[in-house]
This record gives C-alpha cells, sequence and structure tokens, in this order.
C-alpha cells in the first residue's frame, strides 16, 4: 500500500543519503523510529535490490547494500564480457602459477644433482689423498717391520709428509661431510639411501683405520709442540 511504498522511499533515500555500503541491521537501527524494523528493511532493500534502485554485494554470511551509481550502470552484454575476461585472466594466472611450481621443482632437482656430483668429486678426492697418504707412510712402515733405523732427517721428513697428508685429507673429509649433511637435510632422503646413491665409501669400507691413523696425527701433532715449547726454553 502506500505506506509500504513510503516506507520503502525511506529506505531508499537513506541508503543513497549514506553513500556507503549497509545491512538490513544498520538501516533497521537508524530507521525503527520510522517504523522501519529490520525484518522491514530487508524485504524493502531486496525489493530496491530487483527493480534496480540500489545494489547489493554477498559480504560472507550477510548481504550488504549501496546506492547505484551512475558510472556503475553496465548492461547485460558488457557484463557478460567482463565475466569472461575474469575467466580468462584466472585461468591464465592458474596455468603461470603451475609454470612457476615447475620450473621451482626443476630447480630444487637441478641443485640436488649439482650436489651430489659435487659430493662424488670430494669422494673421489678423498680417496686419492688416502691413496697419497698410504704411499707416504709405507717407507715408514716398511722400516719400523724390517727393525731398520732410519736417521733423524729421515724421519722428520717422514713425518713431515704425514702430517701434510693427514691435514690434506681431515680437510677434505670435513668438507665432503659437511656438504652431505646439506644435501641430505635439502633432499630429505635417507642418510644410507643417499650415502649409496651417490657411490660413497667410508674409511672402512676401503680397509682404512681411520681413527689409527688420526690417533697416530694427534700425538704426532702433540710432540712437535712439545719439542717446540722445549726448544724455546732452553734458548
Amino acid at each position: 500500500g502506500e505506506g509500504s511504498t513510503r516506507e520503502m522511499e525511506t529506505v531508499r533515500a537513506y541508503v543513497a543519503r549514506m553513500n556507503r555500503p549497509l545491512n538490513a541491521t544498520n538501516v533497521g537501527d537508524a530507521l525503527g523510529a520510522s517504523g522501519v524494523k529490520k525484518g522491514l528493511a530487508q524485504k524493502y532493500l531486496d525489493a530496491l535490490v530487483d527493480n534496480g534502485a540500489i545494489r547489493v554485494k554477498d559480504a560472507g554470511k550477510q548481504k550488504v547494500y549501496y546506492a547505484t551509481q551512475d558510472d556503475e550502470v553496465a548492461d547485460a552484454e558488457a557484463l557478460r564480457a567482463m565475466g569472461a575476461e575474469a575467466v580468462a585472466v584466472s585461468e591464465e594466472n592458474a596455468r603461470a602459477s603451475a609454470e612457476v611450481g615447475r620450473l621451482r621443482s626443476q630447480l630444487r632437482a637441478l641443485r640436488n644433482v649439482q650436489s651430489v656430483e659435487a659430493m662424488a668429486a670430494a669422494r673421489r678426492d678423498v680417496e686419492d689423498e688416502n691413496e697419497t697418504l698410504e704411499k707416504k707412510i709405507e717407507p715408514l712402515r716398511r722400516a719400523k717391520a724390517n727393525g731398520e733405523v732410519i736417521t733423524e732427517s729421515e724421519r722428520v721428513k717422514i713425518e713431515d709428509a704425514f702430517l701434510k697428508g693427514m691435514e690434506a685429507w681431515l680437510d677434505r673429509r670435513r668438507k665432503f661431510n659437511n656438504l652431505f649433511e646439506t644435501v641430505l637435510e635439502g633432499t630429505g632422503e635417507k642418510k644410507q639411501k643417499l650415502w649409496g646413491d651417490i657411490g660413497a665409501e667410508t674409511e672402512k669400507d676401503v680397509g682404512i683405520d681411520y681413527d689409527k691413523y688420526r690417533n697416530i696425527y694427534d700425538d704426532l701433532k702433540k710432540q712437535r709442540l712439545a719439542d717446540s715449547r722445549a726448544k724455546r726454553m732452553k734458548r
């Protein structure tokens, strides 16, 4: 009737005057004194949307209403075009995201391969150092076995070669182990599986008693340090 028409116009005028998104509760609170409670406000707002007087937008669990602006009016064809464009952009974004994901996976795989190759190279270096070290200490081992007496200068020379070889070995061993742990953390592989994948071998695998050589090295370093201190005290 005339009363409902007047109330609906009151609602439309209020929405236009506020010029901001409103829900039925907002309108009911503002116009309650005029007889338009929340329930009626909801009814009039929906009716105004149906006849194009205002616009509505879903905002989660509620609807918000706002005045129709002149520059917001679009015909059905324009709206369909906008919708099609939005779909195209969404599909392109999805393809781009998939491509980025694929490239990132390739990059991770490439980094892992490079790291494994570096580990294999480090392993070969350690094995070479082991072989060199064996050759350097062989004369000392042979002399000891034969009960031969070597001169002081020969002993120092052999010890120097041993220390140099051990230091190179320990340095490469440390670098290899650090690299292995880094790759292990990056790939998430089991330690034994990754060890097997790169063909790595422990000193024990190739018949080298690491603890024995390390003890000889440590004892020799301590002896050299003690000798150096003794010489300084004699001065």
